[in-house]
């Protein structure tokens, strides 16, 4: 059993049952990594757990329900960032896939695919589908980190997530970036967005989404 370093106390004094966040954490080979430090925190108040993967496998338990950032740090590898929601529900699973470090990208951030694949539900294979594609709703514009701005670093920070059937989106994880402030500015802006779900046959449905935040000069 993994066994979680509490960076500040997060627990409910509380009989109930509270979510964990588990899943894998591999390289773009598909090989499972083991030692990497796997961290979540509360944006507003920076408090958080920590663990390591374990051939590949992690898990952190008792976790308080609400919004997280993390991030995958693993030797040679691209340090990866994301978000997740954790309900009262029980499990969360994520499958991180990290990217080797090339020379001279210490600061870059990425990822090797999105979290996971929409969850669609079964439907009839002969009718040919009825799609109507989401439109946004509600975008928060992303703060502009002062050190990045003094630093003249720009660019663009690429996401993936999962649309809910509610307009939200949940399992974000950074695809690329110029370097972390940037990337965590543009997670915690992007996850408040709010779109018209995706619907398929008229029923609304998870689709997968790739977003893209310029951080311009």
């Amino acid at each position: 059993m993994l066994k979680a370093l509490f960076l500040s106390a997060l627990l409910a004094p509380c009989a109930v049952a509270l979510p964990n966040l588990s899943g894998t954490i591999r390289d773009s080979t598909n090989g499972p990594i083991d030692g990497a430090k796997v961290t979540i925190w509360d944006a507003k108040t920076g408090r958080g757990l920590q663990t390591s993967s374990i051939n590949g496998l992690f898990s952190l338990s008792n976790v308080t329900k609400g919004d997280y950032l993390f991030k995958v740090e693993s030797d040679g590898q691209m340090p990866v960032y994301g978000a997740v929601h954790l309900l009262g529900d029980g499990a969360h699973e994520i499958h991180v896939v990290t990217l080797a470090a090339a020379p001279g990208t210490s600061d870059s951030i990425g990822a090797g695919s999105g979290l996971r694949d929409a969850i669609r539900p079964p439907r009839d294979p002969s009718k040919p589908p009825k799609v109507k594609s989401p439109q946004d709703k509600k975008k928060v514009k992303p703060v502009y980190p002062d050190a990045a701005r003094r630093a003249g670093v720009h660019g663009n920070v690429r996401i993936a997530t999962i649309l809910l059937p509610d307009g939200t989106l949940d399992d974000l994880v950074v695809l690329s970036a110029p370097r972390k402030d940037l990337a965590v500015a543009a997670l915690v802006a992007v996850r408040q967005w709010r779109y018209s779900p995706t619907q398929l046959d008229g029923e609304p449905v998870e689709t997968n989404l790739t977003i893209d935040v310029k951080f311009e000069r």
